[in-house]
C-alpha cells in the first residue's frame, strides 16, 4: 500500500523543479514496477526499504539496494523491485539542465545510468548526500519539502546557468513536442549540427533525435486515457507521429510494451509532465 503527499517547491524554484511527491509505502513481499523513460531526471531521496533497478540492456546501468538515487535520461525503460518493508521518500522530477547544476556534473555523465546519492563525490554535495537522514528525521512532509527548497536553492545559487543557446534548443525541442528538425535547432544556436549533437550528449545525455523521439513518446503516453475513445491512431497523429507504426516502435523502446499494455503515468510522473 502506498500513500502520496504532493507539495509545490518554493516560488523561486517552481520554474526549475517539479512537484515534490512524498511517498510512504509498506510491502510484505518484493514489489516490482516498470518505469517508462522520461525526459527529466528522476531524483529519489528515500529512507527505509531499498530497491533494485534493472536495466534491460544489462547490469551496467542498473543499481542494487539503493534508497536514494538520481536517474539520468535513458533511451529505454527500467524495472524496479522494492524490498519488503517500510519505505518512505520524496521523488522529484528535474529538468536535466537543472539536475546537472544540482548534482554538480554534466548530465551526460549519468545518461542511461542510476547513481546512488551516496556515490556522488565532491565537498559541495555534502548537504545533498545528507538529505536522506535529514528528511527521515523531519517532523512531517511540510518540513521535508522546506528542507528540499533550501538544499536545491543553495545548489542553484552556487552554480552557473547553462549555455543559453543549449537551453534554448532544449526548450524548443520540448515545446514543439519533438517536431523541430535538428537542422533548425542547430541553425538557431549558430552551431553546426555535429557540435549541437556533441553538446546534447555532454549536457543532456542523449542526441537530439533520440530526445525528440522521447518527448514525442511522452506526449502520446500522457494521452493514453483518450485512446479508448478516439483510438491510438488519433493519439499518434496528435502527438506528432507519422503513423501508428512509429508510435508502437517508440512504446516498445521506451516502455517495453505496446501502447495498449502500458499503464497510465503514476502520480509522480503525471505531476511533472
Amino acid at each position: 500500500m502506498t500513500a502520496y503527499t504532493v507539495g509545490a517547491p518554493g516560488a523561486a524554484l517552481r520554474r526549475a523543479v517539479g512537484p515534490y511527491v512524498g511517498y510512504a509505502e509498506r510491502a510484505t513481499a518484493p514489489l516490482a514496477r516498470r518505469e517508462v523513460a522520461v525526459s527529466r531526471c528522476v531524483l529519489v531521496i528515500g529512507w527505509g526499504a531499498s530497491l533494485d533497478v534493472h536495466d534491460p540492456r544489462g547490469p551496467a546501468g542498473g543499481a542494487t539496494s539503493v534508497a536514494s538515487f538520481a536517474a539520468g535520461l535513458a533511451d529505454t525503460y527500467v524495472d524496479t523491485v522494492t524490498a519488503p518493508g517500510q519505505a518512505e521518500g520524496v521523488q522529484v522530477m528535474l529538468d536535466p539542465l537543472v539536475a546537472a547544476r544540482i548534482l554538480g556534473r554534466p548530465f551526460g555523465e549519468v545518461a542511461n545510468r542510476v547513481v546512488a546519492l551516496s556515490d556522488l563525490d565532491g565537498a559541495a554535495l555534502r548537504d545533498l548526500r545528507a538529505l536522506p537522514a535529514r528528511l527521515g528525521a523531519a517532523a512531517g512532509w511540510g518540513e521535508r519539502f522546506a528542507l528540499l527548497d533550501q538544499a536545491f536553492g543553495a545548489r542553484l545559487s552556487a552554480t552557473p546557468p547553462p549555455d543559453p543557446r543549449l537551453a534554448g534548443a532544449w526548450r524548443q525541442l520540448r515545446t514543439t513536442g519533438g517536431a523541430v528538425p535538428v537542422e533548425a535547432l542547430a541553425a538557431a544556436t549558430g552551431w553546426s549540427r555535429r557540435h549541437l549533437g556533441a553538446m546534447f550528449r555532454r549536457e543532456l545525455g542523449l542526441p537530439p533525435k533520440v530526445l525528440a523521439r522521447l518527448v514525442r513518446f511522452e506526449r502520446a503516453h500522457a494521452q493514453a486515457a483518450r485512446a479508448s475513445s478516439v483510438g491510438w491512431a488519433t493519439v499518434a497523429a496528435d502527438a506528432g507521429y507519422y503513423d501508428q507504426a512509429h508510435l508502437i516502435r517508440d512504446f516498445r523502446a521506451f516502455a517495453g510494451a505496446t501502447p495498449a499494455r502500458v499503464p497510465a503515468l503514476g502520480p509522480a510522473l503525471t505531476a511533472a509532465t
